[in-house]
């Protein structure tokens, strides 16, 4: 466990100025990182030992550490990463990959209609296939931290490439993601990651998730994805549709809201940084659609832990110490305003234009159901400390996320969730476009 509090703590000091949009010197890319940073409202400060007052900082520390850090970061993936036959081979065997689809079967979809004759003006007249542009940002789920973990250092590694929303690496046959899914419907589709990197490196392309990840570093993640987006030439702004998911949240919830002195300046602060980064995102990338993925309703989070198996509380406790270890009514009320207040941005009529609109999906509600049987939790749609998602419990994901494109998520849980092929849901005549209104709850 000191390990992993160690490698945390590593992380959390290199999070946000970790990613940066391009590569290239230590110098020029620490250049660019800053001016990315003061774009984003975070405050460069002096280095001092006495606490700060609460908001967002960075030191002449951060930036001397930075380097070294990713240095650690990139050490561990590539350590990892030479070793990932092993860790796919343990993982098929204790069913924690989804099963593989035979060459003979057919995707459950017709995609002959899949992509409109000429690209659509209004958004509320897409198509699956018309989405030219993927990207992805958020936390450790779309960075994909420890999908394939089986001991503590595997769980400080992006498997990036098997993100349900942002990685694409092989096919929809051995890994369901919805750029998989999408790149069925439009063979040119880019933007998701390539491989099982960090998010500074260039094959990460528009999945700039970074583990660890709040709210107060939505803005800063919104500069890093609108940098990138502009300076790659396979981009046309102006004419490309683009999709965004976003899975954020976990960490506000569960590890955060607990640390704060003033809980409603907390609140009232990460209110404004999402509606902000909503709004930048409207103003400076034309033709975006985004999947906003609530987070679940923290009485279904406390659920889903009170499942696990005695193996997992340990985890359990360090990650949602907010709620399991303090367990006070204060704390439980700010998680579910929280949760609403997501609800609420998402649905706000600014955001709803005829080229830009916010779809939030409640794919995580009933989440304590979707990974437990008998009430105890389901290992096999976890990574090693049953937090993060395995690749399986990705591809599920994936599968509920694709069909929530389509139609209204339906609360009702039923055994088919579990599985990435029962209950798929396909573009029909009557259902053909992309949805524009989020779940109502």
């Amino acid at each position: 466990i000191s390990i992993m509090l160690l490698w945390l703590l590593l992380l959390q000091l290199l999070s946000p100025i970790s990613s940066r949009p391009e590569a290239g010197s230590s110098d020029s890319a620490n250049l660019a990182t800053t001016r990315l940073l003061d774009r984003s409202g975070v405050k460069r400060l002096p280095f001092r030992l006495q606490p700060y007052d609460e908001g967002v900082y960075y030191t002449k520390l951060d930036e001397r550490l930075r380097q070294a850090l990713l240095n650690g970061r990139n050490y561990t993936q590539i350590s990892v990463l030479s070793n990932i036959d092993a860790l796919l081979a343990h993982n098929a065997k204790i069913g924690r990959l989804q099963l593989p689809v035979a060459d003979r079967v057919s995707f459950p979809c017709d995609l002959s209609q899949g992509r409109s004759p000429e690209p659509p003006n209004d958004i509320t007249h897409l198509r699956p296939g018309d989405i030219d542009i993927i990207a992805a940002f958020g936390d450790s789920t779309n960075a994909g931290t420890g999908i394939l973990a089986l001991s503590w250092r595997d769980l400080m590694t992006e498997f990036r490439g098997f993100t349900y929303a942002g990685g694409g690496i092989e096919s929809w046959r051995t890994v369901l993601t919805l750029p998989n899914i999408l790149k069925l419907y439009n063979p040119n589709l880019y933007g998701y990651a390539v491989s099982h990197c960090l998010t500074v490196d260039p094959n990460s392309h528009f999945n700039v998730a970074e583990p660890m990840l709040l709210f107060l570093d939505f803005p800063f993640q919104a500069h890093v994805l609108i940098d990138r987006l502009r300076k790659d030439p396979k981009v046309d702004m102006a004419k490309h549709w683009k999709m965004l998911s976003i899975h954020v949240g976990p960490n506000d919830l569960c590890a955060e809201l607990c640390h704060r002195d003033d809980l409603e300046a907390f609140l009232r602060t990460e209110q404004r940084l999402m509606y902000e980064t909503f709004r930048l995102l409207r103003d400076n990338v034309p033709r975006l659609l985004i999947n906003f993925v609530i987070q679940p309703e923290i009485h279904d989070l406390l659920g889903l832990i009170r499942k696990m198996p005695n193996d997992c509380k340990g985890n359990a406790l360090f990650f949602c110490h907010c709620h399991v270890k303090y367990n006070q009514a204060h704390f439980y009320s700010a998680a579910e305003r929280f949760v609403n207040m997501q609800k609420e941005i998402a649905a706000m009529p600014e955001f709803q234009r005829d080229d830009f609109a916010i779809v939030n999906h409640g794919i995580l509600r009933n989440i304590s159901s979707l990974w437990s049987r008998n009430d105890v939790l389901d290992k096999s749609f976890m990574a090693n400390d049953c937090i993060h998602f395995s690749q399986k419990g990705h591809a599920v994901l994936a599968k509920l996320l694709w069909n929530s494109l389509f139609a209204p998520t339906d609360f009702t849980f039923n055994e088919a969730w579990r599985s990435p092929f029962e209950h798929f849901l396909c573009p029909k005549a009557e259902s053909q476009f992309l949805r524009t209104k989020g779940d109502l709850y």
